[in-house]
């Protein structure tokens, strides 16, 4: 079994053309784009999609997905009906790019069980919330949790609830339009995303694998893919490390606490058929460290030419 390496765009830090260029420097197979601050529908006609698209293929990779990133949880009240509008705008470009793949963002999945009202993350804590995070700088990224934040709103069930008909509403679309909603958690619990996927019954629905996610909020990325593999349909390849406070902290492929040299036998040995898209969503140099990180997993694993 051969597994397929992509980047992303955003990493480069450079203007779309541009970046689709140097990414083609490290001969890797797929490029995944940025549907939210690269490719907005009202500037991209069917024209200017089909021309992108063959500008990839020139450079001898294929669109691998299409990513939305956003400053809220997927449920947030706040601005939903925007952010919905512009997910189901990028399902309806995916398949033009000769890709499928949407990945969007959900953030913690609800206690389905909790009938207290939820934190309101614009409470009075002093720490910083979801709206002082830069999304175009570091769209994965989301605010702590604080303890001491009042709580107001919907209860944790009533978001879970949410949740459940925002996926479905989006995979109905997604069935339409040839395109597969790709959940990017910010942990993984098992009972809760167990619970999530058998209320989603419009269609086919994947999950996100993020070795760094799992790191951080303290699972075994090797046992997690195991217990999950059947579920997760991409896979964001980062890297990162416990901190003193409970957290974690990305840092460059190879320098965290992913066991690289497990992992990837282990996604051969499942037959792991979607995309590997190296990342780095902090530091300076990004585009070098997504550099350093496909040489890395080159001498790794021999992956498909």
């Amino acid at each position: 079994m051969s597994l397929r390496l992509a980047v992303a765009t955003e990493d480069f830090g450079q203007p779309l053309r541009r970046a689709i260029e140097l990414a083609a420097e490290n001969a890797v197979h797929g490029l995944r784009l940025n549907a939210r601050s690269e490719i907005r529908p009202e500037e991209f006609s069917e024209t200017a999609l089909r021309q992108l698209r063959l500008y990839v293929e020139e450079h001898q990779m294929t669109v691998a997905g299409l990513n939305y990133p956003s400053r809220h949880s997927l449920y947030d009240e706040k601005s939903l009906e925007q952010r919905l509008d512009g997910i189901r705008s990028a399902m309806r470009m995916v398949r033009k790019l000769g890709t499928c793949e949407v990945l969007v963002r959900v953030g913690r999945i609800p206690d389905p069980d909790a009938a207290e009202p939820a934190i309101d993350p614009s409470g009075s804590s002093s720490g910083p919330t979801n709206d002082d995070v830069d999304s175009l700088r570091n769209p994965f990224s989301f605010a702590p949790a604080a303890g001491l934040i009042k709580s107001s709103g919907p209860s944790e069930s009533r978001q879970f609830e949410m949740l459940c008909d925002i996926i479905n509403d989006l995979v109905a679309v997604g069935s339409r339009e040839g395109a597969t909603l790709q959940l990017q958690l910010a942990n993984y619990d098992a009972k809760r995303i167990s619970r999530l996927l058998d209320r989603i019954k419009a269609g086919p629905v994947a999950l996100v694998f993020d070795p760094a996610i799992c790191v951080m909020t303290g699972s075994r990325p090797v046992k997690l893919f195991r217990d999950l593999y059947q579920s997760f349909g991409y896979m964001r390849a980062r890297d990162a490390q416990k901190d003193v406070d409970g957290g974690g902290i990305e840092t460059p492929l190879g320098d965290g606490s992913v066991d690289w040299m497990e992992l990837l036998p282990t996604l051969v040995e499942a037959n792991y058929p979607g995309w590997i898209c190296i990342e780095r969503t902090g530091g300076d140099q990004r585009a070098d460290d997504v550099s350093r990180a496909v040489s890395t997993l080159r001498k790794l694993l021999p992956l498909s030419t």
